[in-house]
């Protein structure tokens, strides 16, 4: 991840001057479909619509974006000499193979930037970044005892922010498993649940708790979302029920279901008389 001092005034992106309210529609969940899916949605096309929470605490300026799946080498922190941060970057496509069959594709990819201009009240030379478990925090630090106030405060949540029930699952069926991947920003490990039921359904579930708040922080922008959500996906009878595998990196859960393999008939020659 990069921090770096930025002097393009003029560029083509949109700075958020607070407060107006850009949060994306949520993904709407659709049935589970018999046949393959070949084609992306328009909401998976593009991952512009990253999410990001601002508190201003007495101390700093916070933000928090929800960028599951990508390292800190592939985000970029930028400032600019007229009080503008800027967040980037791009998550690749997950690269195909023609023997991959995709059931469900919710996941976005592509390149996103957001941009906020900064109150006066701030020390722009001394902003810091980090990464964990999919979610970017960059802390800009304040002049202490700075004359004027900061704007106006944002006191309510949209209510797409309100319940983490939307989360982003892409299921692909490869020749040898059937690959779940879920994007569960600022998740650990512990958690998150992963079960299986007797009549093959996969259940994945947990809860992201509303981030605790301070009576003297101001809250410019909610959008990251909070609150208990569940999904279950009914598995085909070729898979492996008690061989099943769930890893998380970077925000990201991924589920592993074994198929059975396949025996292939016995051929036998047959000769032809005459």
């Amino acid at each position: 991840m990069s921090l770096i001092p930025s002097f393009f005034g003029n560029r083509r992106s949109s700075v958020f001057d607070p407060f107006s309210l850009d949060v994306w529609d949520p993904f709407k969940d659709f049935p589970f479909p018999s046949s393959s899916l070949a084609t992306q949605t328009p909401e998976t096309s593009a991952f512009v619509n990253t999410r990001i929470d601002w508190n201003e605490t007495p101390e700093a300026h916070v933000f928090k974006a929800d960028l599951p799946g990508l390292k800190k080498e592939e985000v970029k922190v930028e400032i600019e000499d007229d009080r503008v941060l800027q967040i980037s970057g791009e998550r690749n496509i997950e690269k195909e193979d023609k023997n991959d069959t995709w059931h469900r594709v919710e996941r976005s990819s592509g390149k996103f930037m957001r941009r906020f201009r900064l109150p006066e009240n701030v020390k722009m030379d001394q902003v810091k970044a980090s990464m964990e478990n999919g979610v970017l925090t960059v802390t800009v630090p304040k002049v202490e005892d700075f004359p004027f106030p900061s704007s106006s405060a944002l006191t309510t949540q949209n209510p797409e922010t309100s319940a983490f029930v939307n989360t982003r699952i892409d299921w692909k069926e490869t020749p040898e498993a059937h690959v779940f991947k879920a994007d569960v920003p600022g998740l650990k490990k512990e958690e998150v649940k992963v079960e299986v039921e007797d009549d093959r359904v996969l259940q994945i579930s947990g809860e992201r708790n509303m981030e605790k708040e301070d009576k003297n922080d101001t809250w410019h922008r909610v959008e990251r979302s909070s609150g208990k959500f569940m999904r279950r996906f009914r598995l085909p009878e070729n898979v492996k029920m008690d061989q099943i595998k769930a890893s998380m990196e970077n925000g990201v859960l991924t589920v592993t279901v074994p198929k059975v393999e396949m025996k292939k008939p016995d051929v036998k020659a047959i000769d032809i008389s005459g």
